[in-house]
């Protein structure tokens, strides 16, 4: 495995969810280890959740998580970066094991609710 977390960049692009409409902030640049880090937290190191988002990102360039609150779209910056499924699994355990002893159970937050969506296929 050549590649790591740490080194593939990510365009992230953020949408609140209000009651009425839905705010779009700003794109900021993230790494997909700094993705692996927010969703182990987020989902309580529910691993297969956070695992099927990261390897939905690798092999597809894209992907939406859905939120209670908000929903985040996030997209490779350079389509090279797209690798086969079983690449992308061992990109993430290794990254897993990396952070596996640190102790940010503080940190956690719980979400009540999670959709994983593929990106829509171009009709044709």
């Amino acid at each position: 495995m050549s590649k790591s977390a740490k080194s593939i960049c990510l365009e992230e692009t953020r949408a609140l969810a209000s009651s009425e409409m839905r705010e779009v902030v700003e794109p900021k640049a993230c790494t997909v280890a700094e993705k692996i880090e927010e969703f182990v937290l987020k989902l309580g190191y529910s691993n297969a959740q956070a695992l099927s988002v990261i390897v939905q990102l690798l092999t597809r360039g894209k992907v939406r998580v859905d939120f209670r609150d908000y929903s985040q779209r996030l997209q490779l910056v350079s389509q090279t970066d797209i690798m086969p499924r079983a690449e992308a699994v061992a990109l993430f355990d290794a990254y897993l094991a990396e952070i596996e002893n640190r102790d940010d159970s503080s940190a956690m937050e719980f979400t009540q609710k999670i959709m994983i969506q593929a990106p829509r296929r171009p009709a044709g």
